[in-house]
């Protein structure tokens, strides 16, 4: 009997089995389907993403080695790939830059730097370096006020460029004659070296030690 009951048993299962099959197969091909097609779509993904970064590289190291070539196309050639955008957008607004000061338009290098340092969407460590780079083309330019504004929001406790943007700061008022307010400057400057150097935190700029040193020893201090 107890075979009997098993095989009954088996039966019993098989069709139930087989009645969920047929209710809901069209549900489990569906979920099978999503999954594949959800599979291939981020496989797809990726590959696109790899492969457009990919081109974009080639468009921007195209780019360079055109306006080596032809200094005068650079404006051109370099603004196509910022209006594009793309992950060597930010990158070729610096070249952009440089390309100025390569032609020796300071105030276009100038204008590009305040417009990055302002640009609400660019990267935070973008744009401290687009302002301290534009601090020191503005002091080349005589504008220490401009220089100033620049690196103002930069020189607070914690921020990283603290450090260049007191030495702009400095410069600045060595710049308009104001030598007893640069010496305060470069005094505390050369304290906060050293305590930077004493933490171990090396986030002075390369040869800023040497610079200030030669500052207080320009100013008698």
């Amino acid at each position: 009997m107890a075979d009997i009951f098993e095989e009954v048993d088996e039966d019993l299962r098989r069709d139930t089995a087989a009645a969920l099959w047929a209710k809901y197969q069209n549900l489990v091909y569906g979920a099978v389907a999503l999954i594949v097609i959800g599979t291939a779509a981020a496989t797809g993904w990726q590959i696109y993403d790899r492969n457009a970064r990919e081109k974009a590289g080639l468009d921007y190291l195209s780019a360079l080695q055109r306006t080596t070539q032809d200094p005068k196309a650079a404006p051109e050639l370099l603004g196509q790939l910022i209006h594009a955008g793309g992950p060597f957008a930010s990158l070729a607004r610096f070249d952009l830059v440089h390309a100025a000061l390569k032609a020796g338009d300071k105030a276009k290098a100038l204008e590009l730097l305040t417009t990055m340092a302002g640009d609400a969407e660019f990267a935070a460590p973008l744009k401290g370096a687009a302002a301290l780079m534009g601090g020191y083309v503005a002091l080349d330019l005589g504008k220490a006020d401009a220089a100033l504004a620049l690196v103002q929001p930069l020189s607070a406790e914690g921020q990283p460029y603290r450090l260049a943007a007191i030495e702009i700061t400095g410069l600045a008022a060595y710049a308009t004659g104001d030598t007893a307010k640069a010496k305060e400057i470069y005094q505390g400057l050369d304290t906060a070296l050293k305590k930077d150097e004493a933490q171990g935190l090396g986030t002075a700029p390369a040869n800023l030690r040497d610079r200030v040193a030669i500052m207080l020893d320009r100013l008698g201090a």
